[in-house]
């Protein structure tokens, strides 16, 4: 399963909204994010997308650094190939961001719904990624993510374990 762990991530947008739980008006927000990552990442969404994307270089063809470790495939095979997007939902979802904003303090979110992927080879053998991230909140929560809009953090993303991903599944 799709993993970060204390890997630098830009907020590109928070939105506070209402959700409504039965006659009950419950707090909630979308923050949407994109980082660049190793294309090993790309595994984790299926086996064959990474070399769907990417290639060996040919002589003298690399134009950056490339990453280390993997198994060379670090030019993109289709450059001219827009962005592609993954339609699945990942429910369950535990983020916690080391916002910088106090040196101790860690927003943690739970029950944090992760979408709207979007892939972007880039050369070198890194991967920018952007996708969606919906949970419920307190007051509190939100004002501290607007602080955040458009900065850089640390964000881990802790998937479900597979007990909680049984119990997601009978509910």
């Amino acid at each position: 399963m799709f993993q970060l762990t204390e890997q630098t991530t830009k907020i590109t947008s928070f939105t506070p909204r209402m959700e409504k739980h039965g006659d009950e008006n419950v707090l909630a927000g979308t923050l949407k994010l994109e980082t660049n990552v190793h294309s090993t990442v790309l595994d984790l969404f299926d086996k064959g997308f990474r070399k769907l994307l990417y290639r060996k270089p040919a002589p003298g063809e690399q134009t950056e650094l490339p990453l280390e470790g993997g198994d060379g495939l670090t030019a993109r095979k289709l450059p001219h190939l827009a962005p592609l997007k993954w339609d699945e939902d990942f429910p369950g979802y535990k983020l916690e961001i080391q916002s910088g904003l106090a040196l101790d303090e860690v927003l943690k979110l739970s029950d944090v719904e992760i979408s709207d992927f979007v892939f972007e080879a880039l050369d070198g053998g890194s991967c920018k990624i952007r996708f969606t991230a919906n949970f419920r909140q307190d007051g509190r929560t939100s004002g501290k993510l607007c602080q955040l809009i458009q900065d850089e953090v640390e964000l881990s993303l802790i998937p479900p374990t597979r007990e909680e991903q049984k119990q997601q599944e009978l509910t």
